[in-house]
């Protein structure tokens, strides 16, 4: 009977401790009930978890080129202050103000009309053709544009159609206030290396990124950003570029960074442009690749016939003839490579570039993106695991107190069984 006792007392003993909490794994994880001698079986569990892991990891974001189109309506401060409080006949704002506001309303008009037009006669643009330039966002009296470049037609038609734009616009605000005109300027930025785009602080506070490595947004973001730039910011060194050259932009020359002159040189080959190109010399631009003198690039936007015809003699007396487009591009080329400037990789229309040939540092966002998404992920399934761990599986104070009780009973049944 004693002996009954003490078996049924060892066996309620081995049923309250069968359930033990976890024990620890070098990688984070656990494994219940894990003894020495099961490293096979851990091991195996641990490779499992590391192919479920990789299984779950979102891929890093597509290498992709966006243009920016950048408009400054010039000889707008003096013309604010000529008219400050001028105005026209049943108009409560000031001349000024009405000219500005129809400034940012018109212009993306004009050039999203001429988009459409140049799209409407290039083959195979069904595929773009919905795809013109976007405000990305307004400073001042500025207006930036920004479109995800899909081939080098796209680019042609989105750069026919802005200098297009500055040509037809310009006139139109010439002709109706004679102080009012635009210039303009442009560049390209490649994501999501060197460059990155980041949630604007509109609507930062709106939405959670499906996916973020390293302050990195995902594939679905990036499209997002592509299709409605001015939810997002763009920043990098060759956004930072983009800002300086357009000092260098003049109502009757269209400043571009080298990178892009690069790409216009490899459409004016391809006669899907027919731009003239200006080299101006070398300038140093603050914070621009090491302050190396930079290449000032410019397209000839010249509305006036006669004022184009008067800067063709001015040419010929000054022996300064227009860059020869291929001369161009090979220097250009020469100088990105010995200057580690990124060169921008887009194809022709249904070509497949050769990805083996995208910038160094977008294989290197890769492989930090694989090893940051991995590393949240595992993060992720121990906290999952720490909240699914049934508490009651850990002794209680209350468990502690029976125990105690149970083995001063051993001690009784023990004793009462060796004394018989």
């Amino acid at each position: 009977m004693v002996r009954r006792s003490i078996l049924n007392a060892l066996q309620r003993l081995q049923d309250g401790l069968q359930r033990e909490p976890p024990v620890n794994r070098d990688d984070g994880g656990d494994v219940r009930g894990q003894r020495e001698g099961s490293s096979d079986t851990s091991t195996v569990a641990s490779t499992l978890d590391t192919q479920e892991i990789d299984n779950d990891i979102e891929a890093c974001p597509d290498y992709r080129v966006r243009l920016f189109l950048s408009v400054d309506l010039t000889g707008s401060t003096a013309f604010k202050a000529k008219y400050a409080n001028e105005r026209e006949p049943l108009e409560p704002y000031p001349i000024w103000l009405n000219r500005t506001r129809n400034f940012y309303r018109v212009f993306p008009q004009v050039l999203t009309r001429h988009f459409g037009e140049f799209t409407a006669v290039l083959a195979g643009a069904k595929d773009y053709k919905d795809m013109p330039p976007q405000v990305w966002k307004t400073v001042g009296d500025e207006i930036i544009f920004c479109i995800r470049i899909v081939c080098l037609e796209h680019l042609a038609c989105c750069m026919r159609a802005f200098t297009k734009a500055l040509s037809t616009y310009g006139a139109a605000i010439n002709k109706q206030q004679s102080e009012l005109d635009v210039k303009g300027s442009a560049w390209v930025a490649s994501f999501p290396a060197p460059n990155v785009t980041i949630v604007s602080a509109s609507r930062i506070n709106t939405m959670e990124p499906s996916n973020k490595v390293g302050g990195q947004l995902s594939e679905a973001e990036e499209t997002r950003a592509d299709r409605l730039p001015g939810e997002y910011d763009f920043l990098g060194k060759q956004i930072d570029t983009g800002f300086r050259i357009s000092r260098f932009a003049q109502v009757h020359e269209l400043a571009i960074s080298v990178d892009l002159a690069w790409l216009l040189t490899l459409l004016r080959e391809r006669d899907l442009v027919d731009f003239r190109f200006t080299y101006r010399g070398k300038e140093i631009l603050k914070g621009v690749i090491g302050s190396v003198p930079y290449p000032i690039i410019t397209v000839q936007t010249e509305r006036s016939v006669r004022r184009r015809e008067l800067d063709e003699l001015e040419r010929t007396v000054a022996n300064t003839d227009f860059a020869k487009h291929i001369e161009l591009r090979n220097y250009l080329h020469k100088f990105m490579e010995e200057h580690e400037v990124e060169i921008p990789i887009i194809s022709l229309h249904g070509i497949k570039y050769d990805k083996d040939k995208l910038p160094k540092c977008f294989f290197e966002l890769g492989t930090a993106w694989q090893a940051g998404a991995r590393e949240e992920q595992q993060r992720k399934r121990i906290k999952e695991e720490a909240d699914a761990f049934d508490d009651s599986a850990v002794p209680t104070v209350e468990d502690k107190n029976k125990l105690n009780e149970l083995n001063s009973s051993f001690d009784k049944a023990f004793k009462s069984y060796w004394s018989d």
